[in-house]
């Protein structure tokens, strides 16, 4: 005995449509079919749907100018917040290169007032750890391998403005043994008597995170997903931490860098891209980070090393417009004892160049600004080159600058990434030099990395760039 299947003229044109697709043979309207079939049909649908849909691990990213971050200032000026990304920037470098000559052991490691972050730099964000989940606010870092987070009870911890997460109320909670996989790559890691893992980070400057390491949950609001949620992730539980400055809009690193185990780029799939807009802009927020195998892995690429736990690429010229500087190819190498060499950095606003490539892309752009634009002394060497005028306004068809990486990928720098307005009438050059004797360490920092999304695939080992308005990826 047979069925014959139609549809009501009256059923809404979206549940029909997804029950003629479901059935072709609901076609034409000849007669009626049951409410209770029509919930059926959708209900089969929508599990299918379930089945099959892969989900996407993508967050917001919320930048330090974002009207999102707990710090922001709607009254902080042009010239305060170029102050505060210069000096970060500056103390940002001094970081990494001191991390590096410790692994190095290279002399000895400076002793300055640093952090891995401070009030200038970095992108935050929101995740919930435990069972039930806890809302934690974060920075992310693709310098430091560990997500670790403040816990209770806190023998000494710094002030949060979020919730506090405490283990012994986590159903999901498992402390590690000693021996663990990775636990090699973990800084400061010890086996206590209880035959626990511990871990302690040091940090420049005197401050620290010191706790025990362990198995945990975590839940992900997702811009397109709703939440998602991974289990049985390591991170570090810091019941002793200790910071210099007075920011309280993060209690704990999000480490996204390249030690494999202990990392959240190989926990959550090997695989993981951000995408950057205009960070000058406080009301944009398109900002994201996407985790395992739904990041954007697009663009042209470029080989990935690793060294030291960072991300290193093969920087190998720069070119102003058409015309490509003549830089010795050794500016940018690193050579065999571990100097030198390009990294790129998600805390860090501006970039740092070796100063066998940063002087003569300073002098070729001195060159064209000579007879357009008024040059302006700076009062602090970093501050570099300075002019004039407005970003927006004075350099309009200027040429952009160009990174020409191994393998053909580029990333081009226009105007908003290559320079920075310090003042209602003056702007600055996002670029500095080095100056490291040491290293001659180059880092690309956030500014020019705008309008770009980068995906880092540690099983290809390529580091991808695709220019792009983020907001395409919401969409």
């Amino acid at each position: 005995m047979s069925t014959t299947f139609s549809c009501s003229a009256s059923s809404s044109l979206e549940t029909f449509g997804l029950v003629r697709r479901f059935c072709r043979r609901c076609y034409p309207f000849n007669c009626k079919v049951s409410q209770h079939y029509v919930s059926l049909i959708i209900t089969i649908i929508s599990s299918m749907m379930t089945m099959t849909k892969p989900s996407r691990l993508a967050t917001r990213l919320i930048h330090r100018n974002s009207y999102l971050h707990p710090l922001y200032d709607p009254n902080e000026t042009v010239e305060d917040r170029s102050k505060r990304e210069e000096t970060s920037s500056i103390e940002r470098f001094a970081y990494l290169e001191s991390k590096i000559k410790e692994l190095k052991s290279i002399g000895n490691v400076a002793r300055s007032n640093l952090s891995p972050f401070n009030r200038g730099s970095g992108f935050l964000v929101n995740l919930s750890i435990g069972s039930p989940p806890v809302a934690q606010l974060v920075v992310i870092d693709t310098g430091s391998s560990l997500l670790w987070v403040q816990c209770l009870p806190c023998i000494n911890c710094f002030r949060q403005s979020s919730s506090w997460f405490d283990p012994l109320k986590s159903s999901s909670f498992k402390i590690l043994g000693c021996g663990f996989r990775g636990y090699n790559y973990v800084s400061g890691y010890k086996c206590n008597g209880y035959n626990q893992a511990e871990y302690k980070l040091r940090y420049l400057g005197g401050d620290t995170s010191q706790g025990l390491l362990a198995k945990e949950s975590l839940l992900f609001e997702t811009s397109d997903e709703g939440k998602i949620r991974k289990t049985n992730l390591t991170f570090g539980c810091g019941h002793m931490n200790f910071k210099t400055n007075i920011d309280d809009s993060y209690n704990g690193v999000f480490g996204l860098g390249a030690y494999p185990y202990i990392t959240m780029a190989t926990q959550l799939g090997n695989k993981f891209s951000y995408c950057i807009g205009d960070i000058n802009d406080p009301l944009y927020t398109h900002n994201q980070l996407v985790l395992g195998e739904g990041a954007y892995v697009e663009g042209d690429s470029t080989p990935l090393e690793i060294h030291f736990g960072h991300y290193y690429v093969n920087l190998e010229g720069i070119s102003v417009g058409t015309k490509r500087l003549n830089i010795d190819p050794k500016a940018f190498q690193m050579t065999w004892d571990g100097r030198g060499g390009v990294l790129i950095d998600s805390g860090m606003t501006y970039t740092k160049l070796a100063n066998g490539g940063f002087e003569l892309l300073y002098d070729e752009i001195l060159d064209l600004a000579n007879g357009l634009l008024e040059r302006i002394p700076t009062r602090r060497q970093f501050e570099g080159l300075c002019f004039k005028g407005v970003v927006s306004r004075d350099l309009i068809g200027l040429p952009p600058v160009t990174f020409h990486f191994a393998g053909g990928a580029d990333l081009v720098l226009e105007s908003g990434s290559l320079f920075r307005q310090h003042g209602g009438d003056r702007f600055c050059l996002a670029i500095l030099p080095s100056n490291s004797e040491m290293l001659n360490l180059s880092v690309i920092g956030i500014l020019a990395q705008q309008n770009y999304n980068v995906a880092f695939d540690l099983e290809q080992m390529k580091v991808f760039f695709s220019r792009i308005d983020c907001q395409l990826l919401d969409d």
